[in-house]
Protein backbone atom coordinates (compact mmCIF):
# COMPACT_ATOMS: atom_id res chain seq x y z
CA UNK A 1 0.00 0.00 0.00
CA UNK A 2 1.30 3.45 -0.86
CA UNK A 3 0.78 6.82 0.78
CA UNK A 4 -1.79 7.69 -1.87
CA UNK A 5 -3.93 4.61 -1.27
CA UNK A 6 -4.20 0.95 -2.21
CA UNK A 7 -3.03 -0.50 -5.50
CA UNK A 8 -5.63 -0.03 -8.20
CA UNK A 9 -8.28 -2.74 -8.41
CA UNK A 10 -8.53 -2.05 -12.14
CA UNK A 11 -6.60 -4.78 -13.98
CA UNK A 12 -7.80 -4.45 -17.59
CA UNK A 13 -4.91 -3.22 -19.71
CA UNK A 14 -2.45 -2.73 -16.85
CA UNK A 15 0.05 -4.94 -18.66
CA UNK A 16 0.11 -2.61 -21.71
CA UNK A 17 2.78 -0.01 -21.00
CA UNK A 18 3.93 2.89 -23.19
CA UNK A 19 7.58 3.67 -22.46
CA UNK A 20 8.78 7.28 -22.35
CA UNK A 21 12.22 8.80 -21.75
CA UNK A 22 10.97 10.82 -18.80
CA UNK A 23 10.19 7.87 -16.51
CA UNK A 24 13.32 6.30 -15.00
CA UNK A 25 14.25 2.72 -15.87
CA UNK A 26 13.97 1.66 -12.21
CA UNK A 27 10.32 2.74 -12.08
CA UNK A 28 9.51 0.61 -15.14
CA UNK A 29 11.42 -2.38 -13.70
CA UNK A 30 9.45 -2.17 -10.42
CA UNK A 31 6.14 -1.72 -12.24
CA UNK A 32 6.73 -4.69 -14.58
CA UNK A 33 7.96 -6.91 -11.75
CA UNK A 34 4.86 -6.07 -9.66
CA UNK A 35 2.54 -6.78 -12.59
CA UNK A 36 4.04 -10.25 -12.95
CA UNK A 37 4.56 -11.20 -9.29
CA UNK A 38 1.76 -9.36 -7.45
CA UNK A 39 -0.95 -9.07 -10.12
CA UNK A 40 -0.34 -12.45 -11.79
CA UNK A 41 0.16 -11.25 -15.36
CA UNK A 42 2.08 -13.69 -17.56
CA UNK A 43 2.53 -11.27 -20.47
CA UNK A 44 3.71 -7.68 -20.73
CA UNK A 45 3.14 -5.53 -23.82
CA UNK A 46 5.71 -2.74 -23.93
CA UNK A 47 5.84 -0.11 -26.67
CA UNK A 48 7.91 2.97 -27.46
CA UNK A 49 8.33 5.54 -30.22
CA UNK A 50 11.35 7.46 -31.45
CA UNK A 51 13.86 8.49 -28.80
CA UNK A 52 12.26 6.20 -26.17
CA UNK A 53 13.19 3.04 -28.14
CA UNK A 54 16.64 2.64 -26.49
CA UNK A 55 14.92 2.96 -23.09
CA UNK A 56 12.57 0.10 -24.06
CA UNK A 57 15.45 -2.06 -25.31
CA UNK A 58 17.30 -1.57 -22.01
CA UNK A 59 14.13 -2.39 -20.05
CA UNK A 60 13.32 -5.53 -22.04
CA UNK A 61 16.87 -6.88 -21.69
CA UNK A 62 17.10 -6.03 -17.95
CA UNK A 63 13.71 -7.39 -16.89
CA UNK A 64 14.35 -11.16 -17.25
CA UNK A 65 17.29 -11.04 -14.82
CA UNK A 66 15.14 -9.66 -11.95
CA UNK A 67 12.28 -12.14 -12.38
CA UNK A 68 12.21 -15.46 -10.49
CA UNK A 69 11.69 -17.45 -13.69
CA UNK A 70 14.18 -19.49 -15.67
CA UNK A 71 15.43 -18.21 -19.03
CA UNK A 72 13.56 -21.07 -20.77
CA UNK A 73 10.22 -19.81 -19.38
CA UNK A 74 10.64 -16.22 -20.60
CA UNK A 75 9.86 -15.57 -24.28
CA UNK A 76 10.29 -12.24 -26.03
CA UNK A 77 8.60 -11.10 -29.24
CA UNK A 78 9.84 -7.96 -30.98
CA UNK A 79 8.01 -5.99 -33.65
CA UNK A 80 9.30 -2.84 -35.33
CA UNK A 81 7.26 -0.38 -37.33
CA UNK A 82 6.66 3.16 -38.43
CA UNK A 83 3.71 5.43 -37.72
CA UNK A 84 2.86 8.68 -39.43
CA UNK A 85 2.76 11.71 -37.17
CA UNK A 86 1.78 15.28 -37.98
CA UNK A 87 3.76 18.31 -36.87
CA UNK A 88 2.07 21.68 -36.57
CA UNK A 89 4.24 24.30 -38.30
CA UNK A 90 3.68 27.81 -36.96
CA UNK A 91 5.05 30.63 -39.17
CA UNK A 92 7.88 32.62 -37.55
CA UNK A 93 6.59 36.03 -38.59
CA UNK A 94 3.30 37.46 -37.38
CA UNK A 95 1.77 37.75 -40.84
CA UNK A 96 -1.61 36.28 -41.60
CA UNK A 97 -0.05 32.99 -42.69
CA UNK A 98 -2.01 29.92 -41.73
CA UNK A 99 -0.63 27.18 -39.55
CA UNK A 100 0.45 24.27 -41.72
CA UNK A 101 0.98 20.60 -40.97
CA UNK A 102 3.89 18.38 -41.93
CA UNK A 103 3.60 14.58 -41.98
CA UNK A 104 6.61 12.41 -41.15
CA UNK A 105 7.34 8.83 -40.15
CA UNK A 106 8.30 7.90 -36.61
CA UNK A 107 9.90 4.59 -35.63
CA UNK A 108 8.05 2.31 -33.22
CA UNK A 109 9.06 -0.77 -31.25
CA UNK A 110 6.74 -3.21 -29.50
CA UNK A 111 8.11 -5.89 -27.19
CA UNK A 112 5.91 -8.64 -25.76
CA UNK A 113 7.43 -10.56 -22.86
CA UNK A 114 5.63 -13.81 -22.02
CA UNK A 115 6.15 -16.09 -19.04
CA UNK A 116 5.41 -19.72 -19.92
CA UNK A 117 2.28 -19.92 -22.09
CA UNK A 118 1.51 -16.21 -21.64
CA UNK A 119 -1.98 -16.82 -20.18
CA UNK A 120 -2.55 -14.18 -17.52
CA UNK A 121 -3.65 -15.17 -14.04
CA UNK A 122 -5.03 -11.90 -12.73
CA UNK A 123 -5.44 -11.73 -8.96
CA UNK A 124 -8.34 -9.63 -7.63
CA UNK A 125 -8.52 -8.75 -3.94
CA UNK A 126 -12.10 -8.42 -2.70
CA UNK A 127 -13.21 -6.08 0.08
CA UNK A 128 -13.04 -8.82 2.73
CA UNK A 129 -9.37 -9.60 2.11
CA UNK A 130 -10.15 -12.69 0.04
CA UNK A 131 -8.42 -13.13 -3.29
CA UNK A 132 -10.21 -14.25 -6.43
CA UNK A 133 -8.25 -15.50 -9.41
CA UNK A 134 -9.36 -15.00 -13.00
CA UNK A 135 -7.61 -16.41 -16.05
CA UNK A 136 -7.43 -14.04 -19.00
CA UNK A 137 -6.52 -15.25 -22.49
CA UNK A 138 -3.89 -13.23 -24.34
CA UNK A 139 -5.10 -10.94 -27.15
CA UNK A 140 -6.00 -12.84 -30.32
CA UNK A 141 -6.36 -16.20 -28.56
CA UNK A 142 -9.47 -18.28 -29.16
CA UNK A 143 -11.62 -18.62 -26.02
CA UNK A 144 -12.08 -22.14 -24.74
CA UNK A 145 -15.52 -23.59 -25.53
CA UNK A 146 -17.91 -23.18 -22.62
CA UNK A 147 -15.56 -20.80 -20.78
CA UNK A 148 -16.57 -17.17 -20.36
CA UNK A 149 -19.33 -15.26 -22.10
CA UNK A 150 -19.19 -13.83 -25.61
CA UNK A 151 -20.95 -10.47 -25.86
CA UNK A 152 -23.30 -10.12 -28.80
CA UNK A 153 -21.92 -8.16 -31.72
CA UNK A 154 -18.27 -8.35 -30.67
CA UNK A 155 -15.70 -10.28 -32.69
CA UNK A 156 -14.23 -13.36 -31.05
CA UNK A 157 -10.65 -12.32 -31.78
CA UNK A 158 -8.85 -9.19 -32.73
CA UNK A 159 -6.15 -9.15 -35.35
CA UNK A 160 -3.13 -6.92 -35.13
CA UNK A 161 -2.26 -5.01 -38.28
CA UNK A 162 1.38 -5.41 -39.18
CA UNK A 163 3.12 -2.50 -40.85
CA UNK A 164 5.99 -3.42 -43.16
CA UNK A 165 8.35 -0.72 -44.37
CA UNK A 166 11.01 -1.46 -46.97
CA UNK A 167 14.53 -0.08 -46.51
CA UNK A 168 14.15 2.03 -49.66
CA UNK A 169 11.04 3.68 -48.20
CA UNK A 170 12.86 4.56 -44.98
CA UNK A 171 15.70 6.18 -46.91
CA UNK A 172 13.16 8.23 -48.91
CA UNK A 173 11.48 9.45 -45.69
CA UNK A 174 14.77 10.62 -44.17
CA UNK A 175 15.53 12.94 -47.10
Amino acid sequence: MSATGPRSAHTEGKNYICITRKTPLGAYLRRCKDLILKDGFKSLHLSAMGAAIPHLVTLSTSLPSILPHSAEEIHTEIQTGTVEVQDEVIPEDDDDEDISYRTRGKSTLMVVIKIGDGVDEVIHVTGRGKAKTKFVAPPGAQPKPGKGKQKAGLPETTEREQVVVRAEDVEDMEE
